[in-house]
């Protein structure tokens, strides 16, 4: 049974997480510390933001498209604020920095103004997160690594507080508001009305200069146990590269002809990565550009690139065989079998 379900998570790399689940969901639903405690020290400063596009020009009236950067110069922050907060990633008493990133919230998104968590939902690696040394250093990377994903999202705050933060305009699919722009504000669970910051910058999702091809749903695996076990964590999945959402807990990748092409061999390739994660990042793993491979036998295999730990995410990963697959001209879902149990279920439309 343990391997039958280590075969089914492998195809989206959550089989090591079910052990964690009571672990993670308690950490998950602690209480967040205070950040004005007596014996943190208090902090003097007078923060403001302006935003430009990544050549300098100014952002008033600009219209931005998914894949464009924009620089976020911040300036009268103190690195010795938000000191409480989530007790993980960051140890209490540790500065927590900002966070900063381009969404759409809703009009009431402050957590200074008791907002819910859900108002400020977004993808933690499509935002920057800004801190002095001293904050990253503090980051746990044993016994589980939690430094290794956040130092992803990482970009320095200096000693005097200024910081330019660099971002890609990539939100979410469906953000929670409709308000597009700019936002700042204390990370990782700390609350400083003084460092939340809204500037408005308006979306298109038509395709721009640096807009990336769409995904196309060529490849369909059911990732519905992997949903359960992601909302039980307080985490999600999340796709890109070619990866998408799909309906009825589903996700997708996209064929990849050119990559078939440069090979000229018989593998189906795909394109995309969909990371699983925990909150706080205790779990992140991921499945990459899954293959269709044809043995001598005949047999149709799906294999893909999985992570090799619950908390690498796809800094280290290795193909795995995911299990055989029906004929080639079967419709619809089909199964992906482990001997004689159907572990899972792959559509191809391309």
């Amino acid at each position: 049974m343990a391997s039958m379900k280590k075969k089914l998570l492998g195809a989206v790399a959550l089989a090591v997480v079910v052990p964690f689940v009571p672990t993670v969901a308690a950490s998950a639903g602690a209480a967040t510390i205070p950040d004005d405690l007596p014996f943190f020290p208090a902090v003097q400063e007078s923060p403001q933001i302006t935003v430009t596009t990544e050549d300098g020009r100014p952002v008033d009236g600009l219209t931005v498209h998914r894949g464009d950067v924009l620089l976020v110069h911040g300036t009268g922050f103190s690195p010795l604020a938000n000191q409480g907060g989530f007790p993980l990633p960051v140890p209490p008493g540790t500065p927590n920095g900002v966070y900063v990133l381009y969404s759409a919230f809703p009009d009431h998104w402050e957590p200074s103004e008791g907002a819910p968590a859900e108002a400020r939902s977004h993808p933690h690696d499509r935002m920057a997160w800004v801190g002095p040394d001293a904050t990253f250093n503090a980051i746990p990377s044993a016994p589980i690594d939690m430094h290794r994903s956040i130092s992803r999202v990482a970009q320095p705050m200096a000693d005097d507080g200024s910081f330019t933060a660099r971002i890609e305009v990539d939100p979410a699919a469906t953000p929670p508001g409709e308000n597009w722009g700019v936002y700042v504000y204390a990370g990782a669970g700390s609350i400083n009305a003084a460092e939340e910051f809204y500037v408005p910058i308006a979306y298109s999702p038509e395709p721009g200069p640096n807009t990336p091809p769409e995904p196309t749903a060529d490849l369909v695996l059911d990732a519905g146990l992997v949903h359960r076990v992601t909302e039980t964590l307080q985490g999600g999945i999340n796709p890109r590269f070619g990866a998408a959402k799909q309906d009825g807990e589903r996700v997708s990748f996209t064929r990849d002809h050119d990559a078939e092409a440069t090979a000229g061999d018989s593998v189906q390739r795909y394109r995309g990565q969909i990371t699983a994660t925990a909150r706080f990042n205790i779990v992140e793993v991921a499945m990459k550009d899954p293959w269709i491979e044809t043995r001598a036998d005949g047999t149709r295999v799906l294999t893909a690139l999985v992570s090799t730990r619950h908390d690498v995410g796809a800094d280290i990963m290795h193909r795995v065989e995911l299990g055989p697959l029906g004929p080639a001209d079967a419709t619809g879902m089909q199964p992906v079998l482990n001997g004689p149990v159907t572990v899972g279920h792959v559509a191809l439309n391309g």
